[in-house]
This record gives C-alpha cells, structure tokens and sequence, in this order.
C-alpha cells in the first residue's frame, strides 16, 4: 500500500477488511501478536482515518472501505507533493538569484556547461559511500545510458534507489539498461511524470539541473535544508511510484507465486506504457502482450485493466 503505511500496519488492516469489526484482543490472538503493539498499529491507521473504533462494549475496530481511504491518503500526499513543488520553486529562485556560475561561496556552485557538470556528476557519484538518490527523465545529457560510474558504486554495497519518469522508458533499450542496475542492486519505480531531474548523494550533496531552459547549467548543492527539502521530495515520488520487475527467466517467479516476466510486464503497464511501448522493450510482438495480459485478468478473476491494477497491488505482484 506504501502512502506512509508500514507492511505490519497494513497487514492488520488488511485483516480487518476480511475480519470485519474486532477487538484489540481478538486480533491480537489473530496475529499472534500482543495487544500493546496491536493497539499501537490501530491507532497508526486511525490517524491516517483507515479504521475507527465502534461503541459499545468492549470497543472495536472497523476497517474503512478502501476505495473511499486509500483515495483519501493518495489525495493528501498529492497535496504535500503540491506544497514541496512550490517551496522547492520559491527556493530555487532565490539561490539562483543569489549565486552567480562557479561561485562557490555558499551552499549553491552553479556548474555552466556539459564538460564540468559530467566531472561533478562522475566525482558525486564515486564519492558515495552510503546512498544513492535518483530522478531520471529525459531530456538526457548526462547519464542517458549504463553509467560504470553508478555500476561500480553499486559493486561497492552502496544502496540506490532510481524513479524513472515513464518518458524514460520510451528511449530505445531503456528497459534494457535499467535491468543492468537492477542486477547489480538498484531498487527501481517508475512514475508518470517527475517533476525535475536529481541526484542525491549520501543525503548531504545534491545535483540537479538549473531550469528546463538552462540545459547546460546544473546547480550543485551541498548540506543545507534544500537538500533536506530534496529528499523528503524524493521519497514522496518514491511513495507515489510503481516498482518496476527486472527482466528475468520464465521460470523464475515472485514471492505471490507469479512469473517474474508477468511482475515485470505488469510493471511496465502500471508504469503508464502503450501496448506497443512495452512490446518494443521486451523485444515481443503488441499481441503477445494482449495474450500476456488477457491471462493475467483472467488468473485475477478481473474483466479489466483497473481491476487487475487492484488485484496486482492486493496480492503483491507487483515486486521491486
């Protein structure tokens, strides 16, 4: 469900949807859990008005319907994204108003140029020692393709987590190269639409480009409360994202007991991809992935797309 719900907060949601009302004893026994911790995750969901308490003696829990809850979560983390892409604006504008190229006097340096801002971006990545953040959409001037750079920091155990704005996967071979990172432990989503390209570095280092018209100018930020800022930014598109399968093998298959190749088509579809963009990037004809998700439905007993997107999410194909 991610949208701030923790896998053990959920799964006593999830309980409550298929239980119906319950006391905080009779889901504790149903957990095998005690009831301290349960009554904890219970209220966790109150606040986040998934469940509420019924009167009566003793008092219970009672699930809110999810179409109408997790609407509601989804509507407030569109407005906190609203409200961290505006103060991002307003902040960007006073930096670059304050900072002129190479002034490097401040938390800002403005980086002019193709040349310098692919050395910065190449130093940014191998200095990391614990964690990479990442925003990719097109237009691509650095970084458009497999970058031994961010592969030999994955060999080095350092973690990255990459959302790709669906345009990306619309360049030829795309999918291909994400399945590169993907083996050497990039954890993947995609997004209909990001709002800026970034790279975050350890949490304290910053790269990201000067403006949509400044192709050339990229601005360097460094331990501030703006990277602070672009982080929080970056894991509510992270929330809102949709994980991305690799490509791997017929034969192998999720933990829900689907073929990895069906988790990975599927997150391709949700991804926001035509018929004939995912059949361009697994190699295959528009039909066969009718074929494919025709057989997808009807192992979901769904009639269509939106129903499988549900059924998917509830049985936890979707993998990444």
């Amino acid at each position: 469900m991610a949208l701030g719900v923790t896998v053990a907060t959920e799964c006593l949601y999830r309980l409550l949807l298929r239980s119906g009302p319950a006391s905080v004893h009779e889901l504790a026994a149903a957990l095998d859990e005690p009831p301290t911790e349960v009554t904890a995750r219970a209220e966790a969901l109150a606040a986040l008005r998934l469940v509420s308490l019924t009167s009566g003696t003793p008092e219970r829990w009672v699930a809110a319907a999810p179409e109408v809850a997790v609407e509601r979560l989804i509507e407030d983390r569109q407005r906190e994204l609203a409200r961290a892409r505006t103060g991002l604006g307003i902040l960007m504008s006073e930096y670059r108003a304050g900072h002129l190229p190479g002034d490097v006097g401040g938390p800002v340096e403005v980086l002019d140029g193709a040349e310098l801002c692919g050395r910065r971006y190449a130093e940014t990545v191998a200095n990391t020692t614990r964690e990479l953040l990442v925003l990719s959409r097109p237009p691509f001037v650095i970084g458009g393709s497999v970058s031994p750079d961010v592969l030999g920091t994955l060999v080095r155990n350092v973690r990255c987590r990459s959302i790709y704005d669906r345009r990306a996967l619309d360049r030829p071979r795309s999918v291909a190269d994400i399945t590169t990172y993907q083996a050497a432990g990039e954890d993947v989503r995609v997004l209909d639409e990001l709002p800026l390209k970034l790279l975050v570095s350890d949490r304290s280092t910053a790269l990201l480009p000067g403006g949509d018209d400044r192709p050339g100018e990229w601005l360097a930020v460094r331990g501030s409360a703006l990277v602070d800022g672009l982080v929080s930014l970056f894991e509510l598109l992270w929330e809102r994202s949709v994980p991305l399968a690799p490509v791997h093998a017929e034969t192998e298959v999720t933990e829900a007991g689907l073929p990895a190749s069906d988790a990975q088509l599927l997150g391709l579809l949700f991804a926001g991809l035509t018929d004939a963009a995912i059949a361009r990037q697994l190699d295959t004809s528009v039909r066969t992935v009718q074929r494919r998700l025709t057989r997808l439905m009807e192992r979901a007993g769904v009639g269509n797309r939106s129903q499988l997107a549900w059924q998917a999410a509830r049985g936890g194909w979707l993998i990444g």
